[in-house]
């Protein structure tokens, strides 16, 4: 530590410069993540009916290609640029057990109040994606195949585009990121919402996706990793009837 003769502690002049680094370039990672989504979110009319036209692996290939394009291409490239690894967003071994046994937890209580909710049981993760359904119509070992694309695409990139919000929001406020009231867990969880009721899925449907989206991004906030937000957005996402 740097010293004054009299043995007081001298401030890093640069350190408050640092900090307000930091913060500034989170925002614009941040910023650019979403106008990306929303950008290709656009030509989601367009593409929808297309892509539900695709069958076997060919059509689940398609349309996880898409997600991919608007969930995590921008995510890989700010990662490259900046430097960044999985683990800087809680992809680690450690606390694996706990965020995983958290993603259940909070999932069990999430399908069974959506199954009470629509007066059915709904158990069956991503059964109402036609990518799903795509890959259970092809051939073995194309649907495994098709099947883990499925999942990649809409369990753990979605779920790493909640992390990646939730992280980038708390680093571009100046907050920690731990605990149930984290601002950015709260924050990704409104951003969610939001979305699926601009896409017409009503106020129910901004209700659940705020619900699920607090979920994903809370884990990592509370255990420090992140491989849950994956599990429990895979457990929850477009779920239905066997």
């Amino acid at each position: 530590m740097v010293t004054t003769g009299g043995g007081e502690p001298l401030t890093n002049p640069n350190a408050s410069l640092d900090e307000h680094q930091g913060r500034v370039v989170a925002g614009i990672d941040l910023g650019a993540a979403v106008a990306f989504f929303l950008a290709c979110s656009l030509a989601e009319p367009t593409l929808d009916p297309v892509l539900r036209l695709g069958h076997g692996l060919s059509g689940v290939l398609m349309s996880a290609g898409y997600q991919f394009a608007c969930e995590g291409l921008a995510l890989v490239v700010i990662m490259v640029l900046r430097g960044e690894r999985p683990s800087s967003y809680g992809f680690t071994k450690r606390r694996i057990g706990t965020s995983l046994g958290l993603a259940l937890v909070l999932a069990a209580i999430y399908d069974l109040a959506l199954s009470w909710h629509k007066g059915a049981l709904l158990w069956v993760p991503l059964l109402r994606q036609p990518a799903t359904r795509m890959a259970i119509g092809a051939r073995f070992p194309a649907s495994g195949v098709g099947l883990a694309i499925t999942i990649a695409a809409w369990g753990v990139f979605e779920g790493f585009f909640g992390v990646f919000f939730a992280r980038k929001l708390d680093r571009a406020l100046g907050r920690d990121g731990r605990g149930w009231f984290s601002v950015g867990a709260i924050g990704f969880a409104v951003f969610n919402g939001l979305i699926h009721l601009a896409v017409g899925q009503g106020p129910q449907g901004f209700i659940w996706s705020l619900a699920s989206g607090y979920a994903i991004a809370v884990i990592p906030a509370v255990t420090g990793n992140a491989w849950g937000s994956a599990l429990v957005q895979t457990l929850t996402n477009a779920v239905g009837r066997p």
